[in-house]
């Protein structure tokens, strides 16, 4: 056994210096090509969203904009509250618009054009920082270390192509302070110009995501204390206050009334503590999560590489820009590790600087050595897994509906009010509503929601004398023998069938649609 670890461990250096000579042959151009493809082609095998938030408070709202669905009543909390910044919805919005208008609109070729356009906007925001802090690297070296870990490294693999406020603040958040360091290292002539266009991104990067503001104020402070370019800061006001007006703009075009968003955002979550609703962290949330979600080895890189920055660059404008950001993230109660990816960018820049500062003779330790290699296979083997499409149970299930209604009149799916669904879920935030999810659903397929399971039951057997094709969503998996109804359960599954032979152990296949049960109803339910 020990033989066996000892030409295991032998067999990983070799290796690990087959990848040093080939890192030593490329080039930092043919890793910006080769990145910019992966980044491009991620976008469309990615079909997932992070979080609902990602899907309820930007697709649903372009799609009620498109096509009057769903209603109002039928969004979440944050719309009836004015909350939510319209700058994402419109550009979903423009997007599918032209695809409508050209007669090839498809709620999935929507979404991917979404990805591949945060992929570009990432590419463009992390091309401007390379270029803008390569003058600060020590060598090619570094500059293809910063370049392999912002195009590679996993989570940014995955956080490139979201279409989420978080991801798209962070990448404007990322060029504000690229271009401002390109400016300094120039001959800073026409500053008004420059801050004009930095108060464009700043504005931008602020209507995106509200809690950015925390860093722009980091960031302007800075400059108040160690640039002090009047010239500069003028324009950079004039850009962001014009910024912020076109946010004023998009927010009536959302909500269709005058309203302050960011002001609604700040009444209601933190004044009236609707955020805490959401539950309360402890104070190292933020820690002990970067490490269980990072997979500890990142996780704990993360940490070190952030905090050796900030120590070694009390006085550095990403420093400004970044602790005051984190600072009041951590004084909310209410904590979520995707509320810090605005600042995720940066990390590469920071490992880069962590790793110069470290012994040699520690980098070429052996067991070192042996955690880099295993880090890059698990780095592989996440971003497999991240585009792996049958694990995301939702969309198979609404391309299922799609197959099945395409040719048909007319489709009627029902469920209770109380059980969350594919199509809907229970919201108490400010008193009880359903929310519906129209982003997917076929266009002739039409959704009702019953009170209760006797009002269901009524309500298909009336549908049933009209339409043929009536279907129940049902968290019980025994439906046939709890009802009167004559229903027969439709046998689905996003896996392969050899998946399902082979590898299911335990039933282990069924556990994520186990409450997502689809059930037709029988046309005797329809009687006379």
């Amino acid at each position: 056994m020990i033989y066996f670890a000892t030409f295991m461990v032998r067999r990983i250096c070799l290796f690990s210096e087959d990848m040093a000579s080939f890192f030593r042959g490329i080039t930092p151009k043919y890793i910006i090509l080769t990145g910019c493809l992966f980044a491009l082609l991620f976008a469309f095998f990615s079909n997932e969203v992070y979080h609902p938030d990602e899907h309820f408070q930007i697709l649903e709202y372009a799609h009620m904009k498109l096509f009057g669905t769903p209603v109002p009543a039928e969004l979440p909390w944050k719309y009836v509250l004015m909350m939510r910044p319209g700058l994402q919805p419109m550009i979903a919005y423009g997007l599918g618009w032209l695809l409508d208008a050209g007669g090839i609109y498809s709620p999935y070729l929507l979404f991917s054009l979404l990805h591949v356009l945060s992929g570009a906007l990432s590419i463009v925001s992390v091309l401007a920082f390379y270029r803008a802090v390569r003058g600060t690297l020590s060598g090619p070296s570094e500059e293809k270390w910063l370049l392999l870990l912002s195009f590679f490294l996993w989570f940014m693999v995955y956080l490139h192509v979201r279409f989420s406020s978080e991801t798209f603040s962070g990448n404007l958040l990322l060029l504000l302070v690229s271009v401002y360091l390109s400016y300094g290292q120039r001959e800073r002539k026409r500053p008004f110009v420059w801050g004009a266009g930095m108060g464009l991104l700043a504005g931008a990067a602020f209507i995106s995501r509200y809690q950015v503001g925390f860093a722009l104020f980091g960031f302007g402070l800075w400059l108040l204390v160690f640039a002090r370019r009047w010239r500069l800061l003028a324009g950079l006001a004039l850009g962001g206050a014009a910024m912020l007006g076109v946010g004023v703009l998009v927010d009536y075009w959302l909500y269709g009334t005058w309203t302050c968003s960011p002001v609604n955002y700040l009444r209601e979550n933190i004044l009236n503590s609707h955020i805490d609703k959401f539950g309360i962290k402890p104070w190292y949330f933020y820690l002990s999560d970067t490490v269980s979600k990072g997979f500890v080895v990142y996780g704990l890189a993360i940490l070190a590489a952030t905090c050796w920055f900030f120590v070694r660059n009390p006085k550095h404008i990403i420093t400004w820009t970044i602790v005051p950001f984190l600072l009041a993230h951590q004084l909310v109660g209410h904590k979520e590790l995707r509320f810090l990816f605005p600042v995720l960018p940066f990390i590469p820049f920071f490992a880069v600087l962590l790793a110069r500062d470290l012994p040699q003779r520690l980098l070429r330790n052996r067991i070192v050595r042996l955690v880099g290699v295993l880090a890059v296979v698990l780095n592989f083997a996440l971003i497999v897994y991240n585009v792996i499409p049958i694990k995301n149970t939702d969309i198979f299930f609404y391309r299922m509906m799609d197959d099945y209604c395409r040719g048909k009149e007319r489709v009627c799916v029902l469920n209770v009010k109380d059980e969350p669904t594919y199509y809907s879920y229970g919201e108490f935030m400010i008193g009880p509503r359903v929310v519906t999810a129209r982003f997917y659903m076929p266009r002739n397929m039409e959704l009702r929601l019953a009170g209760s399971i006797s009002e269901l039951e009524r309500e298909a057997r009336r549908l049933r004398r009209t339409c043929p094709d009536v279907f129940i969503l049902s968290g019980d998996e025994r439906l046939p023998e709890h009802t009167a109804l004559p229903v027969e359960k439709v046998a689905w599954n996003p896996y392969p069938k050899w998946i399902i032979r082979y590898f299911n152990f335990n039933d282990w296949v069924s556990l994520s649609i186990r409450r997502k049960n689809l059930y037709k109803v029988g046309a005797s339910a329809g009687g006379k």
